[in-house]
């Protein structure tokens, strides 16, 4: 550390007062304040923003902003492309002094380090908020434990925690916290936040009873890799009370059923391909000055192919006993749909 730093650790005096006042960081500003002199710092150093985490600035950046904007909400905010290269090893051996894994010590060091360096920049408040970043981004990584992240376990968190569907390893490292978030769905990375938008879609019908609209019943489809009691927690607010189980919810509408199979007894996976993608188009909204639900002229987000589909209709199959055609009948279809969130049967085709 150097005596900048070590200075921090004892109230910031002495050594500070002997600097440039433009080089003398404020030390009165909160995290929000330190964390914007990154931003400053990012801007004035970065010349290729392709390469926005092989800044140390830009890397900081990020990691500060963890638990209120995730990376790739950092790279659009600095005008970023979304695209970028991996965090260069060279990068991250540099704030972890060589180690193969940083440190939350290395972090701390490597945050107060590049604000002493930044002309005018805003040291935290409070240390703890510092430890509460790289908790964040601790828990993403599943190093609890140690607290102490492996190179590639923090490239990864920087290339893919923005993905839709890409759950942390863990919600927190606080046991109280995770015991209260609602669970996170994995996803396939074809899915490109469809199945997010279709739970949306749900909201406006989920009164009614979750089986009971097509748009209800197609969230229930691509939360196969969940199931839909965690889907019902994302559909009502936390503080909804008692929060509705799937056991609490009628069973699946004929109506539905036969309108998404166009009247035919089996419903097909071409059937489900083409509601969930009918779905996705002309979204619903409610009209202004109205509230009157009706069709906007909103679409997508789109699965990124349609293979994203074909697989949630394969866990359903398999699980209904239909994996050889893939055509269910409405009782099979409407027993998983009541009863798979609580069986434990988790079979595939």
């Amino acid at each position: 550390m150097n005596t900048l730093i070590s200075v921090l650790y004892l109230s910031l005096i002495g050594l500070i007062t002997a600097l440039p006042s433009s080089l003398i960081a404020r030390q009165d500003g909160p995290t929000s304040a330190s964390c914007l002199s990154l931003q400053n710092s990012c801007n004035a150093t970065t010349v290729d923003l392709s390469n926005f985490y092989n800044y140390t600035s830009c890397f900081l950046l990020t990691a500060c902003s963890s638990g209120v904007k995730n990376p790739a909400q950092v790279l659009s905010a600095s005008h970023a492309p979304a695209t970028q290269s991996r965090l260069n090893e060279s990068v991250f051996y540099a704030m972890s002094d060589g180690n193969p894994y940083m440190t939350q010590k290395n972090y701390i060091d490597a945050y107060y380090h590049q604000i002493s360096i930044t002309p005018g920049g805003s040291y935290p408040a409070n240390v703890t908020d510092i430890i509460d970043q790289w908790m964040t981004i601790v828990a993403w990584t599943g190093f609890c434990a140690t607290g102490n992240i492996p190179y590639t376990n923090l490239a990864d968190w920087l290339e893919y925690s923005s993905v839709p569907g890409v759950c942390p390893a863990v919600a927190s490292c606080n046991t109280t916290i995770v015991a209260s978030t609602v669970p996170c769905v994995p996803q396939p990375i074809t899915d490109n936040g469809s199945c997010a938008e279709m739970v949306t879609q749900c909201q406006f019908w989920v009164a009614h009873g979750l089986f009971q609209n097509e748009h209800c019943v197609l969230a229930s489809f691509c939360y196969a890799w969940s199931n839909t009691d965690v889907l019902l927690q994302h559909e009502y607010p936390p503080y909804y009370s008692p929060m509705p189980k799937t056991s609490d919810q009628a069973m699946l509408s004929d109506a539905v059923f036969y309108n998404m199979t166009g009247g035919a007894a089996l419903m097909t996976q071409q059937n489900v391909i083409d509601a969930y993608y009918g779905a996705l188009t002309g979204e619903m909204e409610i009209e202004p000055f109205s509230s009157t639900v009706g069709k906007s002229n909103y679409n997508g987000p789109y699965p990124t192919s349609v293979d994203y589909v074909i697989e949630f209709w394969g866990i359903i199959s398999a699980w209904t006993g239909f994996c050889d055609t893939r055509a269910i009948p409405y009782e099979n279809l409407a027993n998983y749909l009541s009863y798979a969130a609580t069986s434990g049967y988790h079979p595939t085709c």
